[in-house]
């Protein structure tokens, strides 16, 4: 992989043969306003390509956050104090996490204590670091086509080691959160992924490049290598972020510096949205509304902030043109812009400080005259521990402190005051899966669906709630279109599967692994209704796929070690069970298989032993109390 200080030792002539070869099937005219490179045969062509004419531009950018968003885990690119001793303890799972470099590779090993004793390890290498290390470097684990967080984030500001976001307060997923097209594609540059997954990649790139805002380069370097230059001041060939519309310019920008429930329109992908389209076209943003006015602060909330300031709403009603790029230079890093940048956009509206500015003279001299420094203080944010970001609702700030919030009352879009029904659904029920289980998230879905007849939004809800026989009574009654989702194909069959009818769940779950073969989980779902089948040989090999996709899968290790239990293969279940407890100790599925399997095998002595682990872990569990005073004479 190319790295990024080296990307201008290529030559032109290289550059010439590969984009003249494209040239051929150019649009034929170049004198439309629609951007050529919104076409689907623009391609992206690298930032080492981009480099050969704009290497100004290219060796600041490097150096900004978004140039340093992601590579491969290295001490270079590492902002983390890893030479001490840094030992990370997470008290409510009650393990522990030691990141540590040997040589030139990136460790970190999870382990338990018992007293002195360790009892328990797991050594994972880092792959990737993901965050300029300005406020946090994150750290990523490559799983064949997968990628997965690990439990340790390293907060460059508090030069402090510390649980991730969202993995705080009991909800450590360990090794288990695998990372999508989603986040990847805010990041990072854009990613390739396997066809049809959201979550299998093809292809990683290293940092956000010079596309991620001006779009695909093919046609615009093949332009100027046949010497076509642009006939307005504007070249088509290329989104040049200044040339578009305020609103255009916003959305290039909060394509990633707007943190929220994005929620695709069908058919659409993350990777789908190019510089100059209108972004609602390929998804919407939602946020909590709260009683009163106002909204989150999170770390990557700049856009929605900004646009409820005062200054940008009766600029852009008078018809200036106030945006992200009226302060912020792309190219170059904020830590190295001079305040007296940021000064003279405040100072182009409101002219001087001396009869603008009421504040004392003596807090003027304090903070410098740096109206950035007043008007968008920094605080914590929401959503990131230990980090401090300027807030960019710009404003008089008084020193009382941030009033509380009032209650949640709904959602609203930022990028489209008018959604439509079906996607304010999608918006709650996806809100409430993956930030917040408030009933108020369900209770608005459950209203809106009485406006829309749509029936894999009302499965979607009663799988949420686990009411399985509304899903059966619904499913019983309905015809489905051949475009179900994967999705709804899954939680129709996990409906059957709750209420025993194995042959409509395995139908279910064969045509979910049908549409999304990458969704490991799906077929390890399937393998278990396969066992109750009794089709033994294929619920063996599809397990076996599962694992062969993703290998830390602790589900598809419990099923396969139930399924060799059943076949009689008691040296395979051990194994099988084994590796799914090493993989995750607290996995109760895997002991309670133990302990089946060595009642079978009348080794009381070890049966214990996995019936003691189990009720360490839960004293209430009723299975392994009951069977637990059997083993000891009804004791």
């Amino acid at each position: 992989m190319i790295g990024r200080k080296s990307f201008w030792v290529f030559g032109t002539l290289v550059v010439a043969i590969v984009f003249l070869t494209q040239y051929c099937s150019l649009p034929s005219t170049t004198e439309t306003h629609t951007y050529l490179n919104h076409s689907d045969t623009a391609k992206y062509v690298g930032m080492t390509t981009c480099a050969q004419c704009h290497l100004d531009k290219a060796e600041t950018f490097i150096h900004t956050g978004m140039g340093m968003s992601f590579d491969t885990a290295s001490k270079e690119k590492s902002s983390a104090n890893l030479h001490t001793n840094h030992v990370l303890y997470d008290s409510a799972t009650d393990f522990y996490y030691y990141p540590h470099w040997q040589n030139d590779q990136l460790f970190v090993t999870e382990f338990r204590l018992v007293g002195s004793d360790t009892v328990y390890t797991r050594k994972e290498r880092i792959n990737y670091i993901i965050g300029s290390g300005q406020h946090t470097n994150s750290h990523l684990i490559q799983k064949g086509d997968y990628i997965v967080q690990a439990p340790f984030t390293w907060y460059a500001q508090d030069k402090k080691l510390d649980l991730p976001p969202g993995f705080e307060n009991g909800a450590n997923s360990r090794f288990s959160r695998v990372i999508d097209q989603e986040c990847m594609s805010c990041h990072n540059g854009l990613p390739t992924m396997k066809l049809g997954s959201t979550k299998a990649f093809s292809y990683v790139p290293n940092g956000i490049d010079c596309e991620r805002c001006h779009g695909p380069g093919s046609i615009h370097v093949a332009n100027r290598l046949a010497g076509i230059e642009p006939k307005t001041d504007i070249d088509y060939s290329i989104v040049n972020p200044s040339k578009l519309t305020w609103e255009r310019q916003i959305d290039v920008c909060q394509r990633c510096h707007l943190q929220g429930n994005n929620v695709l329109k069908d058919g659409k992908t993350f990777n789908d949205f190019k510089p100059g389209m209108v972004l609602s076209d390929i998804f919407e943003i939602y946020l909590p509304q709260y009683a009163g006015d106002d909204q989150l602060f999170n770390m990557a909330n700049h856009s929605d902030r900004f646009q409820h300031s005062q200054c940008f709403m009766q600029s852009n009603k008078s018809g200036n043109k106030f945006t992200c790029i009226t302060c912020h230079n792309p190219h170059v890093s904020v830590t190295t812009t001079a305040i007296t940048k940021f000064n003279d956009a405040c100072l182009s509206c409101h002219k001087t400080q001396v009869n603008y500015c009421t504040e004392k003279l003596s807090v003027r001299q304090i903070k410098q005259d740096n109206c950035v420094a007043c008007h968008m203080p920094k605080s914590g944010t929401e959503d990131i521990p230990h980090v401090t970001v300027h807030d960019h609702k710009i404003g008089v700030y008084s020193d009382n402190g941030t009033k509380a919030k009032g209650p949640v009352i709904g959602l609203y879009s930022v990028n489209n005051k008018n959604p439509d029904t079906k996607t304010l659904i999608k918006a709650y029920l996806t809100y409430y899966e993956k930030f917040d289980a408030l009933p108020v998230y369900q209770q608005k879905a459950e209203t809106l669906l009485k406006e829309v007849n749509d029936y894999e939004l009302r499965i979607h809800l009663y799988y949420q709630r686990q009411q399985w026989d509304k899903i059966i009574k619904l499913a019983d009654g309905y015809e489905f279109a051949n475009d179900i989702t994967g999705h709804t194909c899954f939680r129709l069959g996990k409906a059957y599967a709750e209420s025993n009818s194995v042959d409509y769940a395995v139908n279910w779950l064969e045509l979910a692994v049908l549409k999304e073969p990458s969704e490991f989980a799906f077929k390890s779902e399937l393998g278990s209704q396969l066992i109750k089948k009794r089709d033994y040989k294929t619920a063996e090999t599809v397990l076996l796929e599962a694992m062969k996709q993703y290998d830390n899968y602790v589900p598809a290790y419990n099923n396969l070690g139930y399924l060799y239990i059943i076949l009689g293969q008691y040296s395979k279940a051990k194994s099988t069970l084994l590796t799914s407890l090493k993989l995750d100790p607290d996995n109760v599925l895997g002991k309670e298989n133990l302990v089946l399997l060595y009642s079978l095998l009348k080794d009381e002595k070890s049966e214990k032993v996995w019936l003691q682990s189990i009720l360490k872990q839960n004293p209430k569990h009723d299975a392994a109390l009951k069977r637990y005073s059997q083993l000891n004479g009804g004791q």
